[in-house]
C-alpha cells in the first residue's frame, strides 16, 4: 500500500500541529508532491524556525511516535520511518549524517557536472519567476 498526495498532506498537517514546539516546521517534498498517482513513500522535510538554534530532534521523535509514526534508522540528515505500515522519510537538511539506504551515489558514479552555460540556461528557463535573481553555476 502506497501514499496518495492527499494522504501525505494530511500527515504533514498532523505533524505541523506539533513540530513548532520542537523548533521546526514541516514541508512535503518528493513524488507525493509533484507526481501523479500513488507513491511508495512520503518525503517530509523539517526546517528550523529561524529564531531557534537547533531542532529538538529527540523531542520531535517522541511527538511523532504519539502520532503513530515509528522512527527507524537515524542517518543524521534522514530518518527512515513508518506510518500505518507505509514508508516515510524524514529529512533534516541541517543535520550531519551519512548516506541512508537508497540515497547515495553508486561507487562507480561520478558527481554530476554542470554543462557550460548552465546558469544562463537556468535563468532563461525560469523567466518571470526569477526576476531580480541571478543564477550562478
Amino acid at each position: 500500500m502506497g501514499w496518495t498526495q492527499s494522504q501525505a498532506v494530511e500527515l504533514c498537517c498532523a505533524i505541523e500541529a506539533v513540530c513548532p514546539a520542537f523548533g521546526c516546521h514541516v514541508a512535503l517534498t518528493g513524488g507525493t508532491l509533484y507526481k501523479a498517482g500513488e507513491r511508495k513513500d512520503v518525503d517530509i522535510i523539517f526546517y528550523r524556525i529561524r529564531q531557534v538554534e537547533n531542532i529538538d530532534v529527540d523531542g520531535l521523535m517522541g511527538a511523532l511516535r504519539k502520532l503513530g509514526i515509528t522512527p527507524g534508522g537515524d542517518y543524521g540528515w534522514c530518518y527512515k520511518a513508518t506510518y500505518e505500515n507505509r514508508a516515510v522519510d524524514l529529512f533534516f537538511p541541517e543535520r550531519k549524517g551519512f548516506e541512508a539506504p537508497g540515497y547515495g551515489l553508486p561507487a562507480s558514479a561520478s558527481p554530476p557536472v554542470k554543462p557550460a552555460g548552465f546558469a544562463d540556461s537556468l535563468q532563461r528557463r525560469c523567466g518571470k519567476f526569477s526576476q531580480g535573481t541571478r543564477f550562478y553555476a
